[in-house]
């Protein structure tokens, strides 16, 4: 499947089931995964925080598991999509040998074998794709087994649905726009995770380098490096911002675009638009998805290869 199919088939891919375990027996929810479905884990904890869910969710990147991850009270939610992801096998295998609670989300390989092996919960999504385009068999699994509504799925997906061509002209006008400038992603708590996916799906299909920073701690930091003018003119400014932020956060949204309209910078504000935070969260990232994609195309990239991620995984396998 090319790469266009795959971003068109994200709507397709969001699909409740009736998996849910419940996550009140547990002290804490740890979601392992990292590139392409380490972003499930992000933006499950920011769904969770924004619901109300009173377990602590969590997301984590890299090997083994924080040390206070232990025992039947943790929640331990591994997420490869290839099943391959050697961080991802280490979490696993950590999380079996102090005795958490472990399930497994992929399309085969390793974790799969593991799980198997094991006599764990193992949900298995289907292969085809490269893992940044799965985003949402994983991600609909993940809530799934959070114990999301069948309803708030399904208006997200319909969501999606809707918006198919809107978000696909939306980000080929911001494609032309951003060409030839460095993206710099100004986020709020909300829409944290939506930047960080578009950070990540610009670097991979784009094949640039592309950043990020969250309000309100930004306005503590990151806004005092506007003052260098030759630096700045580099880069392409854009500010997510959800309806639900704090409304001191959507405040300080305001005065951010208004400094930069200060010096001159024509900020481009994005909100995504639906009915839940979730369907919000997901229009958001569909418009990037799309951004990245034509903006390979501007740059004359075929959006699929990651030949550098590609040559270090190969290097890592020579040593062991």
């Amino acid at each position: 499947m090319d790469p266009k199919s795959m971003i068109e088939s994200l709507p397709d891919q969001i699909v409740w089931e009736d998996i849910g375990e419940d996550v009140s027996r547990f002290s804490r929810v740890l979601i392992c995964g990292m590139g392409g479905s380490g972003i499930v884990g992000d933006i499950a904890r920011s769904w969770a925080e924004h619901r109300g869910v009173r377990v602590p969710v969590l997301s984590y990147r890299g090997y083994g598991l924080p040390p206070w991850a232990e025992g039947k009270e943790t929640l331990v939610i591994c997420v490869s999509y290839s099943g391959n992801t050697e961080e991802t096998i280490s979490n696993l295998e950590t999380a079996l040998r102090r005795g958490c609670y472990t399930l497994a989300v992929s399309s085969g390989g390793k974790l799969e074998e593991i799980a198997e092996e094991m006599k764990i919960k193992h949900f298995k999504i289907p292969g085809g794709y490269a893992p940044r385009y799965a985003l949402g068999f994983m991600l609909s699994k993940v809530l799934s087994l959070l114990g999301i509504d069948r309803e708030e799925i399904e208006d997200a997906r319909e969501n999606l649905r809707d918006r198919v061509r809107e978000s696909e002209e939306r980000g080929k006008d911001l494609a032309e726009r951003v060409y030839g400038y460095i993206p710099l992603i100004y986020a709020t708590p909300l829409t944290e995770a939506v930047a960080f996916r578009w950070k990540t799906q610009i670097n991979e299909n784009s094949k640039t380098q592309a950043y990020f920073a969250t309000l309100p701690e930004l306005h503590h930091n990151e806004v005092v490096g506007l003052d260098n003018a030759e630096v700045r003119s580099r880069f392409f400014f854009l500010l997510l911002f959800d309806p639900k932020d704090h409304h001191r956060v959507k405040l300080r949204v305001d005065i951010t675009a208004g400094i930069l309209k200060d010096l001159g910078i024509v900020p481009e504000i994005l909100s995504g638009e639906g009915n839940s935070y979730l369907a919000r969260t997901l229009h958001l990232i569909y418009t990037g998805d799309w951004t990245s994609y034509y903006l390979a195309l501007r740059y004359r990239f075929d959006p699929l290869p990651v030949k550098v991620i590609d040559r270090i995984k190969e290097r890592l396998s020579e040593i062991k």
